[in-house]
């Protein structure tokens, strides 16, 4: 039974026969040569600078401050040209903002119109 256990670990590089030490500088250099690549610092390419450079690829993340909104007039002139006409195809659509919260008013401004306008196109719908 004793005969069939070698007296050394599996691939280890020490022969059976107990011979001289194999030479394994060769190997270990390749090995630490390898491991000195990976943490070597890597050179980055340096890029000249652009000559007519504007400005940076990413704007500041701020909105830009924008004027109020001036109020709407009651009434229009009477020279302007008449309010444009809702298709029917968007009285769905009117309908669904009514649902969720928009008034007659709101959607009016959405559309240009008076309030009495989307209010008689309910109406006849």
């Amino acid at each position: 039974m004793a005969e069939n256990h070698s007296p050394h670990r599996f691939g280890s590089a020490r022969p059976a026969a107990g011979g001289p030490p194999p030479d394994d500088r060769e190997r270990i250099n390749r090995a630490r040569q390898a491991a000195e690549a990976l943490f070597r610092p890597k050179r980055q390419a340096v890029q000249p600078p652009l000559a007519d450079a504007g400005p940076a690829p990413h704007g500041p993340r701020i909105l830009a401050a924008t004027a109020p909104a001036r109020p709407a007039t009651a009434a229009a002139p009477p020279d302007c040209d008449p309010a444009p006409e809702i298709p029917h195809t968007h009285l769905t659509r009117i309908r669904a903002w009514l649902e969720y919260g928009m008034t007659v008013s709101q959607v009016a401004r959405v559309y240009g119109v008076a309030a009495g306008e989307i209010e008689r196109l309910l109406r006849q719908a």
